[in-house]
C-alpha cells in the first residue's frame, strides 16, 4: 500500500490508542525522502485525530528530525516499549483490599489487571463515549467490573487512576466529568496516567487544546488536580512534569490549532 493510501486508511481509524501511533509511524516512515509530503501527511493525520497526544508527539519528532524515517521508527519503538501501565500497577499498595478505580482506555485497565490480579479493580464509565465499555474491556482481556460515577462514590475507592490522552506541564486532557468525580472523592488518592508521548511542550498543547474543548467527551483540568503523575519511570509530583518533555516543537503543526 502506498503512503497516501495508508494515510486515507488512518484518517478513518477508530480510536487513538497505541495501534494508531504504530500505524502512523509506519506510514510516516514512507515519507522519509519527501519533506513536503511529510508535512501534509502529519497535518492530515492530526486533522482527523486532533486530541491524540502521542500523534502530535510523533509528528513533531519526525518533522524536526534530520532523518525522518529513523525518527519514525525510534518513536514506534518507544511507544511499544512503554511500560507506564505496568509500572503504575506495581506501585499500587500490596497487599491491598480497597477498590482501585480506573477512568480511561481498556488497555490501561487490562494492563493493571494482568500485572496485579489481586486488586479489586473497577472501570468507570465516562459520561459520554463509553456505551460499549464492557465489550471493549472484554476485547482487551481486562477483568474489571464496569460501574458509573454514583456507584463509584458508594464504593469509596482508595485510588482513582485517570488516563490522559495529552498533557503539558500545566493542563491535561481527561474524560468529561473527571473534575466532578475527583471533587466527589476528596479523600481518594488520585493519579494522572500519562505514558510515553502523552506529555507535550506547552506550544504544541496549545494547538491541541481547542480541539479537546470542542469534544463533548473530554475536558481540560489543571495537572495539580492530581496527587501524582504516573509515567514510564513511575510516579512523580505534578510540578515535575516539565522534566518529561522530550519532544521538539514543529512550527508546521502550530497552525493546525
Amino acid at each position: 500500500m502506498q503512503p497516501f493510501e495508508r494515510l486515507r486508511h488512518l484518517a478513518r481509524w477508530s480510536g487513538d490508542g497505541v495501534e494508531l501511533v504504530s500505524e502512523a509511524a509506519d506510514c510516516l516512515a514512507g515519507f522519509g525522502d519527501d519533506a513536503a509530503g511529510l508535512v501534509v501527511a502529519c497535518r492530515r493525520l492530526l486533522a482527523h485525530h486532533p486530541t491524540a497526544g502521542p500523534l502530535w508527539w510523533l509528528c513533531s519528532r519526525v518533522l524536526t528530525a534530520p532523518d525522518p524515517e529513523a525518527a519514525a521508527w525510534e518513536a514506534w519503538q518507544r511507544v511499544h516499549d512503554d511500560a507506564t501501565s505496568e509500572r503504575a500497577a506495581e506501585l499500587l499498595p500490596f497487599p491491598h483490599d480497597g477498590v482501585i478505580a480506573v477512568v480511561g482506555g481498556p488497555e490501561l485497565t487490562g494492563a493493571i489487571a494482568a500485572t496485579r490480579p489481586d486488586l479489586h479493580l473497577v472501570a468507570v464509565r465516562r459520561r459520554s463515549g463509553d456505551e460499549h465499555l464492557r465489550a471493549r474491556l472484554a476485547r482487551a482481556s481486562a477483568s474489571a467490573r464496569t460501574i458509573d460515577e454514583v456507584e463509584l462514590v458508594a464504593l469509596e475507592p482508595s485510588h482513582l487512576l485517570v488516563e490522559s490522552p495529552a498533557t503539558d506541564p500545566e493542563r491535561a486532557v481527561v474524560p468529561d466529568g473527571t473534575t466532578a468525580l475527583v471533587d466527589s472523592l476528596a479523600s481518594v488518592t488520585t493519579w494522572l496516567v500519562a505514558g510515553t508521548g502523552h506529555v507535550l511542550p506547552a506550544r504544541l498543547f496549545a494547538a491541541l487544546a481547542p480541539h479537546a474543548d470542542d469534544d463533548p467527551a473530554l475536558e481540560l483540568v489543571a495537572v495539580d488536580t492530581f496527587a501524582r503523575i504516573a509515567g514510564p519511570a513511575g510516579l512523580d509530583r505534578p510540578e515535575n512534569l516539565a522534566r518529561r518533555i522530550d519532544c521538539p516543537v514543529a512550527p508546521e503543526l502550530l497552525r493546525l490549532g
